[in-house]
């Protein structure tokens, strides 16, 4: 089966101790909404950004110019004035409410937008992050309007789904074969290395159902980017084959808009929400 995912993936085995972390728009978000509550420092935002990459560029591709340049004091004097964010994680077929447009391009290719309501009067501004090595560029551009509001469910609603398709996931795990033989604790190896990978870094927050639902999504996305990857088959059969990369599909979709709602529920307790 040829994977579907959109990521690249590579086995990492049990002894691996190095993983890159994903999400950064997601932390941003979170980090930086306790900041402006007055939960943490701008220093703990800088170093929530310090554990995704070395060097953060920006590319303001709006016509705002800004005193403060570029790398992370750049981008704590774009978010130091916002009065409401959210974060938006689209994917094929899912845009979550956002619009056609170059703003939108930069978030399929992410995965990720943090917005920012920063008081203008057009539409909110992106910050969209792309991880390369130790460098993570992050795209500056802004809506022309508001935006409709975003299509995600509840948390509790998507908690329930989450909790419905655990078992789904688990049995993956179990029917996950390889075709070039790696032994099944490697498989298990990548599962956790990936699980850990795409945790959010959250600020402390009081909403604990948030904090089950990120951890869950991360354990159920591993699992879907093992199952999926080229290099492992699912099933024995063409049927099972294709009944199986519809399931990988429908619980990665869940994964992320589990996310999302989750991250967007904790920022909510420090700042309001854009719809």
């Amino acid at each position: 089966m040829s994977s579907w995912l959109s990521v690249s993936w590579f086995l990492v085995t049990s002894t691996d101790h190095t993983v890159t972390r994903a999400w950064p728009a997601c932390a941003l978000g979170g980090w930086s909404a306790a900041w402006h509550a007055g939960r943490c420092s701008p220093d703990d935002v800088a170093d929530t950004l310090a554990t995704f990459a070395d060097r953060h560029i920006i590319d303001d591709l709006t016509d705002q110019s800004r005193a403060d340049g570029d790398g992370v004091l750049g981008i704590l004097a774009i978010l130091r004035g916002v009065t409401a964010m959210s974060v938006r994680l689209p994917s094929a077929g899912d845009p979550h409410g956002l619009p056609p447009g170059r703003v939108t391009s930069a978030a399929f290719a992410a995965g990720e937008a943090l917005l920012v309501d920063d008081g203008n009067s057009l539409g909110p501004l992106a910050l969209v992050p792309a991880l390369d090595g130790d460098v993570c560029r992050w795209t500056v551009d802004r809506y022309a309007d508001p935006l409709p509001a975003d299509p995600s469910a509840p948390v509790g609603e998507i908690e329930y789904q989450l909790r419905q398709s655990v078992s789904e996931a688990a049995s993956l795990a179990t029917r996950v074969g390889s075709r070039a033989g790696n032994p099944p604790a490697d498989l298990r190896g990548s599962v956790r290395a990936l699980t850990l990978r795409n945790q959010v870094d959250l600020p402390p927050h009081d909403d604990t159902r948030a904090s089950r639902v990120i951890d869950t999504a991360a354990q159920i996305e591993a699992i879907v980017t093992v199952a999926g990857a080229g290099d492992v088959t699912f099933g024995a059969t063409s049927s099972e084959l294709h009944s199986g990369d519809g399931e990988l599909r429908r619980l990665v979709t869940l994964a992320r808009a589990a996310r999302g709602a989750a991250v967007n529920r904790v920022i909510s307790e420090f700042l309001p929400t854009i719809p």
